[in-house]
């Protein structure tokens, strides 16, 4: 939906709640898609959104397929003043792994008590999800999985598929034995081409890409990219098929991931910094400012310990940003780039060194571009001091790649180490190359000016 009709919608929905238009708003959402209502829904007051989910609980289903798109963080808002039984048909009609989720958003008593009000075998495979981490295989996996035994032949798995109704996607077929033990997989379009009679062991692919239900959920994501699956079977310490992970539930890993990525590398920690209290948003981000405040002071004693030098030239202070500001720059494109290169399972945390040649080697070749541009600039707003001109040329090549060995350096290493990389860059990296790159500025000057 474009912004324009989402607009829309959200002002159509405002007005038929403020005028009580019961039977206009029944006939909008009807007409509506799941996923614009629970859009449209995060953004009016509370109290409006109430009113329309209450008209949406009338039917069930329709309840559940919004709820399940809707921001699971502020459900507990969207539910105030529901009670277990409100809710128990929703929760019914809502995927396993789904439920699991939003339970997990809930309060604790609250989310107790929908698990009590659910029969038995909707609460069942709600709370074996909810045993497993959240950021592992069986934390995101779904328990509807369709299986079958490897010794019917492809007419009976046809029908089964048919009759099958508590599968969430079925993208592939999954065989296995008597135990339950996952043993071979073949598409939907290998069912249909062989003839009826096949028993399903006959064309199964028996080396099956499977996860356990332990594996990390970026790792999950990396073998879906690798292998373009559609859905990944996950087994346990038996090889036993216990659940499926869907390519929708990879996107989620990776828009999740790459947004804990971009937090942690700006300082801001690892959770949605918008969604916070005033106070909260502040405590997470103080201290990385505090750090880098520490860290410029290093940088401002560095100054003043050479400021006899900068009152013999003063022009020497005119070039501090620059020198600062490209090592800086290069800094934060090579820590880019090497932590998107580990999160995609691109870059081998075993191959420190030749990661950081690597990149010495392209930094090198901009540095000398740079460092060919800056003479010039240089030497021009120097007063056409030619050793003011080298010292800032000098200083703007050493600093850059050492923001390059900086920048690359410290997520491989963190990762060696079992830090998150992306909380290892960004501030940190940042004050380092700041205080470095002053300290070579001035080392320059000293040298090239004789003072």
């Amino acid at each position: 939906m474009s912004r324009g009709r989402h607009q829309l919608l959200v002002d159509t929905l405002r007005r038929f709640v403020r005028r009580g238009a019961g039977p206009h708003l029944h006939r909008v959402l009807e007409k509506t898609r799941a996923e614009d209502i629970a859009l449209a829904l995060e953004e009016l007051p509370p109290r409006e959104g109430r009113m329309i989910f209450a008209i949406l609980l009338e039917t069930p289903a329709r309840a559940a397929e919004v709820v399940a798109a809707y921001d699971h963080s502020q459900l507990a808002d969207l539910m105030h003043g529901l009670d277990a039984e409100d809710l128990k048909p929703v929760f019914a009609e809502i995927q396993s792994d789904d439920a699991a989720d939003i339970l997990a958003e809930l309060p604790s008593e609250f989310a107790a008590a929908i698990l009590e009000a659910l029969e038995d075998e909707d609460s069942d495979g709600i709370e074996e999800l909810m045993q497993y981490a959240e950021d592992t295989a069986g934390g995101i996996m779904s328990t509807e999985v369709f299986k079958l035994d490897k010794e019917l032949t492809a007419r009976e798995a046809i029908v089964a598929l048919q009759e099958s109704e508590d599968a969430e996607m079925v993208f592939y077929i999954y065989c296995v034995n008597e135990e339950g033990h996952l043993v071979g997989v073949l598409s939907l379009r290998q069912l249909l081409t062989v003839p009826p009679a096949t028993q399903l062991r006959e064309s199964m692919v028996s080396d099956v890409i499977s996860a356990p239900v332990t594996m990390d959920q970026e790792d999950v994501a990396k073998i879906v990219a690798r292998y373009d699956l559609l859905a990944l079977p996950v087994v346990d310490e038996f090889n036993k098929l216990v659940g499926i992970i869907t390519v929708d539930d990879v996107i989620d890993v990776l828009r999740d991931e790459a947004t804990e990525d971009m937090m942690l590398m700006a300082g801001l920690g690892d959770e949605d910094i918008a969604l916070k209290s005033t106070a909260s948003a502040i405590r997470a981000r103080v201290p990385w400012l505090l750090a880098g405040i520490v860290g410029l002071m290093g940088a401002a004693a560095l100054i003043r310990a050479f400021e006899t030098k900068i009152e013999q030239v003063a022009a020497l202070a005119a070039f501090i940003p620059m020198v600062v500001g490209l090592s800086g720059n290069v800094g934060v494109q090579s820590s880019t780039i090497v932590v998107r290169g580990l999160a995609m399972g691109q870059l081998d945390v075993g191959r420190v060194f030749p990661a950081i040649w690597d990149e010495v080697k392209v930094v090198a070749g901009l540095s000398v571009v740079c460092a060919i541009f800056v003479a010039g600039v240089s030497y021009l707003i120097g007063g056409q001091n030619w050793q003011l001109a080298a010292a800032v040329t000098n200083a703007v090549f050493i600093s850059m790649l050492f923001a390059a060995v900086v920048g690359t350096t410290v997520p491989l290493l963190a990762v060696r180490l079992g830090i998150d990389p992306a909380l290892a860059t960004g501030p940190v990296m940042t004050t380092t190359n700041d205080v470095v790159g002053v300290l070579i500025y001035f080392l320059a000057a000293s040298l090239w000016l004789q003072l």
